[in-house]
Order: structure tokens, then sequence, then C-alpha cells
């Protein structure tokens, strides 16, 4: 089935919407609306818009298109591309849709579901679901729910949503735009592969309810979309092959595929994810390990020899170079409970982070492949941390989530002196047998330019973030430059430019290295199809 009907949305007068105006006004107590993560500079905005529920969002899309004036959509703005940053126009912050709205169970599919409105956080949503506390269900829920609640609470087993970006501020709204993935993704995969429904609203204030598995492509590539007059809308899907690495660039495009894959890693421009359905996996337990190296090299070949061992089966295999370790040590030396770990070893110039299956209570736990394969890679298990309890792997995680939190606020004060600065991190991957080529790539290259840098990120997928922070905007400038060389390489190699923040506002120069300029025609195609007037997002992507 290739055509889905809209469903018309009722109207509400916008004069109930919360909402300011005027930057002046904006720009004074509301500063924080007009940035993300990324620090890019923005151009103001002249309305910002609080919906609390799909009618008063689709009055304001109305009230909007009826003035030609743009939207950008915003939520926990935790992205890094400047996809939240406002180049004029509105401002329509998602906040207030952050209501957890039903668990089930599915037969058919085995697997329990939860329903959410688009702003719940991670963070909140793995709260709930791993501690079993839906406070809001169990008062306000359906009777079908609270039956669901009752099961899923004496279920024996403890689950979990998989998808884990750095960032578990994020929202689950803005975490599926972007396809968002993290390091989890070396087991689980992305987004995508969780999503089961969605629910967009689209330009025209109208909302299409999207189940996975219910509408596909037709054999032209083609879906109809009837709105509520009974106009119909042919979106063609872009014809293009997807690289086979982790990717989060451009608009998804499969032969057959299924609607709901369209929106997944659109980056809100074909509409605003107002709800969404995710499916939950069992948690199992685990050790926490960080694994010192001397080299950044060795690190890497452990990496390539720990993929090959399929009886351990890590959750995710991530990479701090020497660089990042070294930065850690001086904000260890600034203040000891920041970092919340022991002192990084002397010896110790790089290290590979990773979780694998294991039972406290098992006297035969058996390491013995894990301590030759360290062994074989210049490092011995006695030159590692390592975790099991709970408390303790929280602590891991802070250790990992620190790193990127400072680098944020060394270039929030960077730019406090050169406001033109904004961060710069790569996101590329490559496949699997590229993994040593692109690392020497881009060492050589940075080192040649003497710049400031650090690497760490998803090394288990081939995908580092290089991040540099440029001491002044020549140095920045030449780090764009050294950016754009990476990504072609990247993309020389069977890789993308985006493996997971997205393109936004900051990467569509680079969109064209990855995709020739008709591809990305018939992705502006879409875009055309579902919001005629490029009202939503404007910027993202690609231009207008």
């Amino acid at each position: 089935m290739h055509e889905i009907i809209a469903e018309t949305v009722p109207y509400v007068n916008i004069d109930k919407v919360r909402s300011i105006t005027g930057h002046s006004e904006i720009a004074k107590d509301y500063n924080s609306y007009l940035s993300d993560e990324s620090r890019l500079a923005h151009k103001g905005a002249e309305y910002l818009f609080f919906p609390k529920d799909e009618p008063e969002l689709s009055s304001v899309f109305r009230e909007m298109s009826k003035k030609g004036i743009k939207v950008n959509l915003s939520s926990a703005r935790t992205g890094l591309v400047g996809g939240a940053v406002p180049y004029g126009g509105s401002i329509v912050s998602l906040e207030r849709f952050n209501k957890v709205l039903g668990i089930r169970y599915d037969g058919h599919l085995k697997e329990w579901l939860v329903r959410t409105q688009c702003a719940v956080s991670l963070r909140d949503l793995n709260d709930s679901v791993m501690k079993k506390n839906f406070s809001g269900l169990s008062e306000y829920g359906s009777s079908e729910t609270k039956g669901f609640l009752e099961k899923y609470t004496e279920d024996k087993d403890t689950y979990f949503y998989p998808p884990d970006p750095t960032e578990m501020g994020a929202c689950i709204g803005g975490t599926v735009a972007t396809n968002a993935s993290g390091a989890r993704t070396y087991r689980y995969g992305a987004t995508r592969n969780w999503v089961r429904l969605l629910r967009v609203m689209v330009a025209s204030g109208e909302v299409l309810e999207i189940p996975r598995g219910k509408y596909f492509a037709s054999p032209d590539g083609e879906f109809l979309i009837v709105d509520s007059k009974g106009n119909k809308t042919t979106v063609k899907i872009p014809m293009y092959s997807m690289p086979l690495t982790k990717n989060a660039a451009g608009i998804f495009s499969s032969p057959n595929m299924d609607l709901i894959d369209l929106f997944i890693g659109s980056e809100g421009i074909l509409g605003a994810i107002t709800e969404v359905e995710v499916a939950l996996h069992k948690w199992d337990r685990f050790i926490s390990i960080i694994q010192f190296f001397p080299s950044d090299e060795e690190a890497i070949n452990f990496v390539i020899a720990l993929r090959k061992e399929k009886t351990i089966s890590p959750e995710f295999i991530e990479f701090y170079s020497s660089h990042a370790l070294n930065l850690l040590r001086e904000k260890q030396r600034e203040d000891p409970k920041v970092v919340g770990m022991p002192p990084i070893p002397n010896y110790a110039d790089s290290a590979i982070f990773f979780d694998i299956q294991f039972d406290p209570d098992e006297k035969n736990n058996d390491f013995s492949t894990l301590k030759e394969t360290v062994e074989r890679c210049g490092s011995s298990l006695k030159q590692s941390w390592a975790a099991y309890e709970q408390r303790d792997m929280k602590r891991f995680k802070e250790f990992r989530h620190i790193l990127p939190e400072t680098l944020n606020s060394i270039i929030a004060e960077k730019k406090k002196m050169i406001p033109e600065l904004h961060k710069l991190g790569t996101d590329f991957a490559v496949p699997n047998e590229k993994l040593k080529e692109v690392w020497s790539f881009y060492k050589s290259n940075l080192e040649k330019e003497g710049l400031e840098w650090l690497a760490f990120g998803h090394i288990g997928n081939n995908h580092f973030h290089i991040n540099v922070l440029p001491r002044s905007l020549e140095e920045m400038n030449t780090c764009l430059s050294i950016y754009k060389k990476f990504a072609k390489k990247a993309v020389s190699l069977g890789g993308t430019i985006s493996a997971e923040h997205g393109v936004g506002k900051i990467k569509k120069d680079f969109l064209s290295i990855m995709f020739p300029e008709e591809k990305i025609n018939e992705m502006k195609a879409v875009k055309n199809a579902l919001d005629p007037e490029f009202m939503i997002n404007p910027g993202d992507m690609f231009d207008i």
C-alpha cells in the first residue's frame, strides 16, 4: 500500500498558544532558544511559540504559512550541526510535548513497545523503562494501557531502549529526526531499527500516522498522500544507494521502502514528529572495561582483533586518543571530582572502552580470550579499569560523556573572545576494512598543520569524532578545509559525511561530496512535495 490519508487537526486560535514576539524580547529572556550545541551563530527570530498539543502546533503552522514566515523546529537543542539555530522567521519549541502516552506488548513482534510524545528525553524514557515506573500511565492511562503496565511490571526481565547517543538529554523526536545512534549502534543499530510508529505534522498542519509495515513505496518509488479535501500529492523517493556504514546524511532511500523511513533521519525538513512508538530490548548484565594501550595505533589494532572474536561480542567499542586522555588528565588536575575516576595512569597513551556480558554470580567467567587478545596488542588486563556494579558503571559512562562536555565548554569560552568560532568535530564513518587507512590519513594531516586536536568516539563502527580546538578564525578556516578533505576521503572509501549527527546548516556543503547535484535535487523534490513553501527548517540539509 502506498497511499496514506492525512488526518485533519482541529484549529485553535493562535492567540491561545503561548508565545514571545519580537527578536529583542527573545534575545533578552530566551536567548538559549537561538542556539544549539554547535554554537553556530544565529540570525535571529521574530516569534517563539510553545504549543502544548497537535491542535496548537497545527494552528501555528497554518498561521505561519498564511504570513509566509519560516518555522525553525526546536526542543532540547542538543544537536551539533546547527539544525535548531534560527535564520530568521519563527522558532517553534516542542518541549511541552513531553508525556509518555502508553506501553503495550506486541504478540506478533514479541516485543514491548512504548509510545511517547516527541520531547520525552532519552534519559527519562530509559529511567521509566528500566525502573518500571510510569506514574502518569498508572494514574491516567486507559484500561488497556493499565493492563499492559501491570504485565510489564510483573515481567521478571528488565528492558531498555538501546539507541545511546552521547547526550542522553536529547529528546526522542530529535533523535528520530536525525536517526541518531551512538555507542550501542555497534550491536543494536541506529534509531531507525527501533521505531515502530510515527505521527508527523506536515506543513499544511495535517498529520500522518505511520505505523511500520503498512505503507510501502510503489514499484515506481512513489507514495501518495491524500489530504482532508481529497487532493493527492505524489512523493517520489530519491533513487540512490545509501552507504553500507552507519549513516545520517541525506533523505533515506531504498527500493520498496517503508514510508516511516522517509521521515526518520530527514532532520525535520519534511514535518514535525509529534509522537513516536519505539521497541524495547531485554537488558543483560555487563562488565565495563576501559583498557589502556601504549599508543593510538595499538588501540586500533585491538579494535580490529576484538571484532574478530565472536565469543566476546561487546555492546559497544569506544575510543580515546592520546590527546583526549591528556585533556582528561588536565581536567582531573583542575578538579578530580569532576571526572570522578582514579587518576589516568601515566603509561596510558590511548584507551578503548567496551562492555561485555558478565554474570558476577557465575564463578567461572572466562576472560582467557580477552586476555590473549589484549596482550597481542601490546597491553594487559592489569592495565585496565573494570566495573560491574551499577554505581560504578554509571561513573564509567559519565567518564565517557565528560569529554564532549569539556570540549563544548572550551569552545564556549573561546567564543567569548572570537564570536564567529563554532565547534568543529567530524562525524565521518568508513567500512571496517578501511579503519587503519582513514586513521592514518586523519592523523598525518592534522599533525602537518600543527593544530590542537583530539579524537574519540564510536570506533566499533569506524566512526571517529576528530575535534579541533581552533585558536583563531584563520585556524578555523584551515580546519574547515581539512574537514572537507577528510569528507572526500571517507566517501572515497565507501563511507559517509555524517554517521550520526545529520547535516543541518553546518555540513550541508559536504552533502555534495556524497551525492551528485541531480540526487540532491531529488531530495529537494521530496521536500517540495511535502512542504511546497519550504517553510519548515529552512537552510537545513541544503539551501532553498
